[in-house]
């Protein structure tokens, strides 16, 4: 700038300045709704989402199986069932993966005949191979379907801070409902039950994951079938009290980066309008028809009318 006067260079310097000051504190938002996807950071909030259309998105075909696979008994109980069950419950609750079993009988101290366990039906054959156990024909075993995505895509890695969610597989859970919310504020997530604070720590089933769909809203899908399932900041329900596996080390790993917050398994959540969308009939109960209008009047007494007078008629 040599040749201008002092003046002038500063006046353009402060200018420069300014400038530079503003573009430093727009945050930068990368979609227009209010409570979408937005970042501050390298981490992302996202509080409020209008719902896709679930009608579209429950019709489209499945990436993976579904339920668990069973393969029934082939043998009846030998004599040593009992001891053969009880290794067998015992080895699968070493490797975090019994989800549950039963027992032949009405006492509790009879031969285990079921187990249903929390590995697919490919990782159970090679684990016991790996081993050298000769798996018992006389048990029935279920095994969990193969989940087909990750459990947090690449598009989504770098918008959060910690993944909080069991690395064992799910097993039966309670089916109560509840509703609520779930939020991603500043990579963290976060639930609350409808009516309450979304202020607890959310934590999520194996089976669910994150990804970012189409229109740039971070969604959950469960995994072993791809299905979405929800938008983070949706109206939400789940199944509950819901049970999870809690590992220590991804908890410490979330209350480091998120806080001390209460942890609360919301399990796997699933919008309420997708909900809504399998259930029509659920959107607006039927109001039951009026009852018929009462014919007896209490208080008043009805007398039927006289008869006239029977005349004789002469022969």
């Amino acid at each position: 700038m040599q040749g201008y006067p002092e003046e002038t260079k500063f006046i353009v310097r402060m200018i420069l300045s300014l400038f530079a000051l503003c573009m430093a504190c727009s945050p930068a938002v990368e979609h227009g709704d209010e409570g979408g996807p937005q970042s501050t950071s390298t981490f992302r909030t996202q509080t409020k989402a209008p719902s896709p259309n679930y009608r579209i998105l429950l019709n489209q075909p499945a990436a993976g199986g579904h339920g668990a696979l069973r393969q029934e008994a082939t043998s009846p109980l030998p004599r040593d069932a009992k001891a053969i069950g009880d290794a067998w419950i015992a080895r699968l609750k070493k490797r975090g993966a019994l989800l549950g079993y039963g027992l032949a009988g009405k006492g509790s101290a009879g031969p285990v005949e079921m187990i249903d366990t929390g590995l697919t039906q490919q990782e159970f054959d090679n684990w016991a191979k790996e081993n050298g156990w000769r798996v018992p024909g006389h048990i029935s075993w279920s095994f969990v379907p193969k989940m087909s995505i990750p459990p947090v895509s690449e598009a989504a890695k770098g918008a959060i801070r910690v993944w909080p969610a069991s690395k064992a597989r799910t097993g039966l859970q309670h089916q109560a409902l509840y509703h609520g919310r779930v939020e991603l504020r500043d990579g963290c997530f976060f639930v609350g039950l409808s009516g309450q604070p979304v202020d607890k720590l959310a934590w999520f089933h194996s089976e669910m994951g994150l990804d970012i769909d189409q229109s740039g809203y971070f969604i959950l899908r469960e995994r072993v079938g791809g299905k979405t399932l929800a938008r983070l900041g949706e109206d939400m329900n789940w199944g509950g009290p819901a049970t999870a596996d809690i590992d220590k080390e991804t908890a410490q790993a979330l209350q480091d980066a998120c806080g001390p917050g209460e942890l609360y398994v919301v399990g796997s959540p699933e919008a309420s309008e997708r909900f809504l969308t399998q259930y029509p009939h659920l959107r607006e109960p039927s109001v039951p028809p009026p009852a018929p209008p009462n014919k007896i009047e209490i208080g008043r007494c009805w007398t039927a009318p006289a008869k006239p007078p029977h005349r004789e008629q002469l022969a």
